[in-house]
């Protein structure tokens, strides 16, 4: 009787062992590994709901998001071996840049139209961040863009480069005519017009004395166009109405169309032509690296009687 009370003992201390010993990673990847509830996880984030899809069908995306996963896993792999690290001020710098104008709640919000959570967005944008930078790190005795490339790119496309007509103006706004006209006889008294809007004009652009900067037809509502390109060059136009109120524009500026000289756009080829040749070079490294890299997916996991 003892002896078998001792063999249930013993089994059961097996079993519980077994119990307790964690599942083998369903996916390595070199020295990286991914449990199959961390999978789940990555799933759930990326596909909220497929309790509709046949089990084949379930399998296809996990195979599509664990392809994903492995070239996520190598390009942290490798920052970790070049210690290529992403800064607090970096991320809180480009998490910024891409909200825009939205506060906090109301990008929230917009993700939440998406199906994103804050998290994912932010995971994903780490993400893309580092292998920004370990592209550079990596890469860079790879990509190099010569003065022969770029005098070629422009020799070869230089209706790129061609301009239309701009022109350089500044701007006020007034909530009526009457306020409109009242600064309009200061300005045809000789008043200067930057110093008079950064007094009276009640447009955002007044810190700047309403500089509009160059821009070209077309770019600002039709009824700025019809006043702003017939309007001579230092001349202050009458009340223009738009839906935001009364406007007086002055045209500092006009620039004939042509085509932009090379020494002006040089720095904006080498941007294209570096960023063009990058993606080639960082594709054939990524590929490189699977092949390097031992890799491996135990499947079984996945199998829908291993879950039960």
């Amino acid at each position: 009787m003892l002896t078998l009370f001792v063999l249930l003992l013993l089994l059961s201390c097996q079993q519980q062992q077994q119990e307790q010993q964690p599942l083998p990673p369903l996916l390595e990847v070199g020295q990286r590994q991914l449990t199959l509830q961390q999978f789940e996880r990555e799933m759930k984030n990326t596909y909220p709901d497929i309790s509709g899809l046949t089990d084949s069908e379930q399998l296809l995306l996990q195979g599509q998001l664990l392809k994903q996963l492995i070239e996520r896993e190598l390009i942290l792999g490798e920052a970790s071996r070049l210690n290529v690290q992403l800064t607090p001020d970096e991320l809180d710098a480009a998490m910024a840049e891409v909200r825009g104008g939205y506060s906090k709640e109301e990008f929230t919000k917009v993700l939440a139209q998406t199906d994103n959570t804050p998290e994912s967005w932010i995971a994903a944008l780490k993400l893309h961040l580092l292998t920004t930078k370990v592209s550079a790190a990596a890469l860079v005795s790879q990509v190099q863009v010569s003065d022969k490339e770029t005098e070629s790119y422009y020799k070869n496309h230089r209706e790129e480069f061609r301009r239309p007509v701009e022109i350089r103006a500044r701007q006020m706004l007034f909530k009526t005519r009457a306020e409109a006209v009242k600064i309009l006889k200061l300005l045809k008294s000789g008043g200067d017009f930057a110093s008079l809007a950064r007094k009276y004009s009640q447009s955002p652009d007044r810190e700047n004395g309403g500089a509009l900067g160059y821009f070209s037809a077309g770019q600002l509502p039709i009824e700025f166009d019809k006043v702003l390109f017939k309007l001579p060059v230092r001349q202050v136009s009458d009340p223009v109405e738009s839906p935001y109120g009364f406007h007086l524009f002055l045209v500092e500026r006009k620039r004939k169309a042509g085509l932009r000289p090379y020494a002006a756009v040089k720095d904006e080829i080498v941007a294209k032509l570096y960023q063009q040749k990058e993606e080639v070079a960082f594709h054939l490294w990524l590929e490189n690296l699977k092949k390097t890299t031992v890799t491996r997916i135990n499947w079984e996991l996945l199998q829908p009687e291993s879950k039960k």
